[in-house]
């Protein structure tokens, strides 16, 4: 019996230590975000959407913990999931105690191996902070200078608001008579435009107790940076982002313990107009907003102003609060005139020393005035990355078209904000130097700002006026410009090629997708988008930054693909879909802002692909839940404007190429697709997208409409536009669209496919004829049909309008509006700049194809977040060889093929709780789990 118990005790023993080893192989859960954020602190999603790395093949089973302590004891337990049955890790929404203003939640998960019984070690926690959830939780009040200070017009101001207004000798010989009136008109207005402001308070932290936290909640109507004893406390810049003020504004919240000191302390800020008080750029149009009491021509939404509400708490648990109020004096800026459009004049003779630092003199400070209401209807978190400088650009060569005018050529056109060296540049007190910046230079060097076009009224253009004692640098901190050129008036002599530097500018979405290939054109080609759609992300997606600056719908979802296979879009896109919920009209061409209009329905039907292309890239199910409301009221509009069957209004293929450059056409109207095809196309896609969202949020007879909607337009769409005797609808972007959106009947597809390759090939040379709204399209209805090659080679196609005319011929070094708009054989010293353009990212959806079609790399609707994905490559015949990654919510997936004589080395990475629908060459698609894989096969 003795043996017995000891035999069975061995047992018992061997088989709790094999419980214990199998649980210390599985390694923790890790990478734990919420709403996408790594700690978040001013959350306001009541149902925060929680994801972490599983870190194991397959998981089984997850048990989420969230609780008021970090030791998760039973009494502070706010949510504990249970264990799920469930391999979703990506953006699980929390179901517990509602929490409320400024409370902190600590959380961790473990997770459970496929096959393995016993969970994996806890995640290290994690934490979120609430913010300020409602208008009552702010006991900060909004201030603005009593007074707007306006410079007096010197010599040096007036210089600048010449060069600002295009009326300066040296570059108004081209305006006509109307437009130089316009333009004196638009001068006098600049002459009056105020300075920015700084704002600052004093005040004393407790020298008997130690800060163990500090929360610094602010946001600006305008733009604003903030500082805490003369530290900034972000990086971030031309903040906050963009919206439609009246209806919200984004707030930061910011831990600044380390920037407190014992005692007293001085908080300031630094404000200027951003996009909230542009009045002058578009003066001439009419907003929507406009009314008796408020002008109709302006984008300003008033005087700027700012909130900030600190929050100190002690190691004994007390806290104190410092607010904004009616304590904060003001003065104005050395930033003399400062506006998104015009650029900036810095004054440095009126700078103030010690403006945001402990002092005891405020000679000259005033006053501040206190709003009792607030300017928008409410403040959310900035969720979105904020603008910051991303990536450090030098000049690569100085001309000198002109005595004592010197222009600096960085090489490449992007989007970014200077810094000048001023020991360098030598300058004596009094001296004013002027910077211009332009896309377009002849091969003198002299500059043309001809390509901002004529919409706005000011031109781009900076000044410094010399002090005694300058500071070592200056970096314009309230505008942006998009330049490859820039042109300095006012030195003495030529300034030092390290002079000047400059900055590409964006919003600080993280790098989530990497392309190389064999063919340096190739990577040459997907640098150029990369280029032109860095270019054109300042919180919203914009259509150029030299001219409009404005969120065209249309050109986020023509460029949409670049952006999601690129980088990590999900709380951008969010941010931006909710600029939709508060524009003014419905199918809107721009958003945010009162740069708009409506009824533009193959442009805002961006709101749908959008959100559709946000939940299969992220998995996230409250993004669509959210804007499905509005989603319907896109639909319904848009239905109420179909004419026999169709969507017979839109701007349409915008920006097609002509059949030879230099060829005249209107505006950017289509030349090969008539906007009923390209709208009624998008409607059709749009409704069976709708379809599939409104059955994903449990709206079935919302998806049963939609249905019979994307069927009954199909069939006039092939009624009307399909021709039996060519076998296609008579354009790449018509073709392209039947096929990627499903509305080309099923039997019809291959030939319809070969049909438009014989279009491609015979009728353009091998050239694609799309325009933006098809590029996205093009090349997958190619090679889903076999011809790989064909979509392949319009990327090497020589001569107009391919992509090494565009290098050789344009000079181009991101994406032209109007690849056609000139003839460089007939200009080759380049004396005409084009009126077009030089940086639009809405031709550049072909990218998706470097990772969709060479990479293999897609997502499938029915298990959105790439938890499980596809992986079909295409092998061109004349690349040798594809390194393609992306970074999903789960891990990385890697494709990378090589091939030469006939064999194909085709290796891939499935990230841990992933698996992929792999297709090789003449065998069925089959399911491969977690792993590396490699294969060879002949092509």
């Amino acid at each position: 019996m003795k043996k017995l118990i000891a035999v069975y005790f061995v047992i018992l023993l061997s088989a709790c230590n094999s419980q214990h080893n199998q649980e210390s192989l599985i390694p923790q859960p890790g990478h734990l975000l919420v709403e996408g954020k790594d700690q978040p602190l001013n959350v306001h999603n009541s149902q925060p959407k929680l994801s972490w790395h599983a870190n194991v093949k397959s998981q089984s089973h997850y048990q989420v913990q969230v609780s008021r302590s970090s030791l998760f004891d039973s009494r502070s337990l706010l949510w504990d999931s249970g264990k799920v049955q469930a391999k979703q890790s990506l953006n699980i929404a929390y179901k517990g105690v509602k929490l409320k203003a400024n409370e902190t939640a600590h959380w961790r998960v473990r997770v459970w191996q496929s096959g393995i019984e016993s969970a994996s070690p806890w995640s290290n926690p994690s934490t979120w902070e609430t913010g300020l959830l409602n208008e009552i939780d702010w006991q900060a009040k909004w201030l603005q200078v009593k007074q707007q200070a306006i410079t007096p017009v010197t010599e040096h101001v007036n210089q600048w608001a010449l060069y600002a207004t295009g009326l300066h000798p040296e570059d108004s010989s081209t305006l006509t008579k109307h437009k130089k009136k316009t333009q004196e008109l638009v001068i006098e207005q600049v002459k009056v435009q105020p300075t920015a402001s700084l704002f600052r308070h004093t005040f004393k932290a407790q020298d008997s107790k130690k800060v163990v936290k500090a929360k610094l909640h602010s946001t600006a109507a305008g733009y604003y940076e903030v500082y805490l004893n003369g530290q900034r406390v972000s990086d971030r810049i031309m903040d906050p982002g963009q919206t439609d003020f009246d209806k919200r504004i984004l707030y930061n919240t910011d831990e600044v313990s380390n920037f407190l000191l014992p005692g007293n302390n001085t908080i300031a800020v630094h404000l200027g107009s951003g996009w909230y008080d542009e009045s002058i750029a578009f003066s001439r149009w009419k907003n929507p907003d406009a009314s008796k009491s408020r002008p109709s021509k302006t984008l300003s939404y008033g005087q700027p102003k700012f909130i900030a509400q600190l929050e100190l708490t002690y190691n004994d648990g007390s806290t104190q609060l410092v607010a904004s109020n009616e304590n904060w004096v003001s003065h104005p800026s050395a930033v003399i005139k400062e506006g998104v459009f015009s650029g900036e004049l810095y004054d440095a003779n009126k700078a103030v020393k010690d403006w945001n630092v402990n002092t005891a003199n405020l000679s000259g400070w005033k006053p501040v005035h206190v709003l009792k209401q607030w300017p928008t209807e409410k403040l959310e978190p900035q969720l979105l990355p904020p603008i910051r400088p991303i990536k450090k650009m030098t000049v690569e060569k100085i001309f000198q078209p002109k005595p004592n005018v010197w222009v600096l050529d960085f090489g490449q056109n992007f989007t970014g904000v200077p810094t000048f060296d001023l020991d360098k540049l030598g300058l004596r007190k009094g001296q004013a130097v002027y910077f211009r910046y332009a896309e377009w230079a002849d091969i003198d060097g002299n500059i043309s700002q001809k390509t901002g076009g004529g919409a706005p009224l000011l031109k781009q253009a900076d000044g410094y006026i010399a002090a005694d004692n300058n500071e070592s640098t200056w970096t314009p901190e309230f505008t942006w410009h998009g330049f490859r050129y820039l042109e300095i008036t006012g030195l003495d002599q030529a300034p030092s090629i390290d002079a000047i530097t400059a900055h590409l500018v964006r919003s600080d979405v993280e790098i989530a997708g990497t392309f190389d290939s064999s063919n340096e054109l190739l990577n040459r080609i997907h640098d150029m988008a990369l280029w032109s759609y860095e270019s054109n992300l300042m919180a919203v997606p914009m259509d150029c930054p030299i001219r409009e600056r404005a969120g065209w719908t249309g050109d986020a979802h023509a460029a949409l693909i670049t952006g999601n296979y690129n980088f990590n879009m999900d709380n951008f896109w969010q941010k931006y879909l909710g600029d939709f919920k508060t524009a003014t009209f419905e199918a809107p061409a721009v958003v945010p802002g009162k740069r708009t209009h409506g009824d533009k329905f193959d442009w805002a039907v961006a709101e749908i692909i959008i959100a559709w292309e946000h939940y299969r890239h992220h998995g996230d199910l409250q993004v669509l839940e959210g804007q499905f409301t509005s989603l319907v009221e896109y639909m319904e509009l848009a239905e109420s404007k179909i004419e026999k069957g169709l969507l017979r209004i839109g701007y349409g293929d915008w920006c097609d190429p002509v059949l030879e450059p230099g060829m005249s056409r209107k505006r950017c109207n289509p030349q090969h697709t008539s906007p009923t095809i390209t709208s009624s196309a998008l409607l059709a896609h749009g409704s069976d997208l709708m379809s599939k969202i409104a059955e994903l949020v449990n709206e079935p007879e919302k998806a049963k409409h939609y249905t019979g909607l994307f069927k009954s337009i199909s069939a006039q769409f092939n009624k009307e536009f399909y021709n039996p005797e060519t076998k296609h609808y008579g354009s790449q972007t018509a073709d392209a669209m039947a096929l990627r959106f499903g509305i080309a009947p099923v039997h019809l597809r291959q030939s319809i496919a070969d049909a438009l390759n014989k279009d491609v090939v015979e009728d353009w040379n091998g050239h694609g004829s799309v325009g933006a709204l098809g590029q996205t399209y093009l090349y997958l209805a190619l090679s889903d049909y076999g011809y790989g090659d064909t979509a392949y080679n319009i990327f090497t196609a020589d001569g107009y309008p391919g992509y090494s005319y565009q290098f050789e011929k344009l000079n181009a070094t991101t994406l032209w509006e109007r690849k056609g708009v000139l003839d460089p054989d007939l200009d080759p010293e380049r004396r005409n700049a084009p009126g077009r353009s030089l940086n639009h990212p809405f031709h550049s959806g072909y990218d998706g194809w470097f990772f969709e079609g060479l990479g293999g790399i897609r997502p499938l609707d029915d298990e959105p977040g790439y938890q499980v994905f596809e992986l079909r490559p295409v092998f061109p015949k004349d690349l040798e060889w594809v390194d393609v990654s992306y970074q999903t919510g789960y891990g990385k997936i890697k494709s990378k093929w090589v091939q030469k004589d006939g064999l194909i080395k085709w290796s891939f990475e499935i990230p841990n709780n992933s698996s992929a629908y792999v297709t090789l060459p003449n065998k069925p698609k089959a399911l491969f789990e977690e792993g590396k894989y490699n294969f060879e096969f002949k092509r």
